[in-house]
């Protein structure tokens, strides 16, 4: 299961930051969003953006 970490943490593999997307077993992503370290992560959902997009300006001649 896929979950976005809300604080870091070390794993076997190295450093885990906030913010990060980590494929973890069921039971483990339960684990983590109980405790509140990790949400989970809708498949197919696409990241949110600050700022909508903007057509690009042209310049003017």
């Amino acid at each position: 299961m896929k979950v976005e970490l809300l604080q870091p943490r070390a794993s076997a593999i190295g450093p885990q930051n906030r913010g990060d997307i980590i494929d973890v077993s069921e039971a483990e992503a339960k684990r983590m969003i109980q405790a509140g370290q990790a949400m989970p992560v809708r498949s197919g959902a696409k990241p949110e953006t600050a700022t909508p997009k903007r057509k690009a300006e042209k310049a003017s001649r």
